[in-house]
């Protein structure tokens, strides 16, 4: 695992811009990485299942977790890229049931219980939008391309220029970081350089 220099200057603006005292801000931090963590685990223990020499970067995006893409097959692919956000459903799931359960007394354990669940909610959703390089983006491509080959991953292109386009503005009314909207910028001009390239 490496971690990117960027990875930090994240963090530190993440407690910059939280408006909870500052201990609150360091168990987001906290519970951020771990949540990365977690689902790039999830990426990197699927494609180690297939020998795909996983390696995971955390930086200010987020995660990677690059692979041996030359070793596995496309279903494969795809099944390494769906495991990320399903361990993602798993820290939405148990915060959720031990809250439900109403397990501990402790403020900071509750803390970190709701930010879990409520951080990992926001993270599944941002992750699962159609735009690559989201998990979202990619799996979109992989079923539109299995169903209807070229034309599906042209279509793919298309909706992910349509999300980009959604998002961007969604994102800024919301008030997310900035990064999220530089990045689906970014995803949004890579897919209109795709579709001027699709026919070449």
């Amino acid at each position: 695992m490496y971690i990117d220099p960027t990875y930090w200057i994240f963090l530190l603006f993440v407690i910059g811009t939280t408006n909870v005292p500052i201990r609150e801000s360091i168990l987001i931090t906290i519970i951020i990485t771990f949540s990365v963590l977690v689902h790039e685990y999830g990426h990197a223990l699927a494609a180690l299942f297939w020998n795909a020499n996983p390696r995971i970067v955390l930086r200010a995006f987020g995660g990677v977790t690059k692979f041996n893409s030359y070793a596995i097959t496309p279903k494969q692919d795809f099944l390494i890229t769906l495991a990320g956000p399903m361990l993602h459903g798993l820290l939405i799931l148990i915060p959720y049931i031990l809250i439900k359960m109403n397990a501990f007394d402790n403020y900071y354990i509750k803390y970190v219980l709701y930010m879990t669940k409520y951080l990992n909610t926001i993270l599944l959703l941002l992750n699962l939008i159609p735009i690559i390089p989201l998990d979202g983006g990619i799996l979109m491509r992989f079923l539109l391309e299995k169903k209807f080959g070229r034309k599906g991953y042209h279509a793919s292109i298309i909706i992910g220029i349509i999300s980009a386009a959604i998002a961007i503005p969604c994102l800024l009314f919301y008030g997310y970081y900035f990064f999220f909207v530089i990045q689906f910028f970014l995803s949004g001009l890579h897919y209109c350089k795709l579709w001027q390239e699709r026919d070449l």
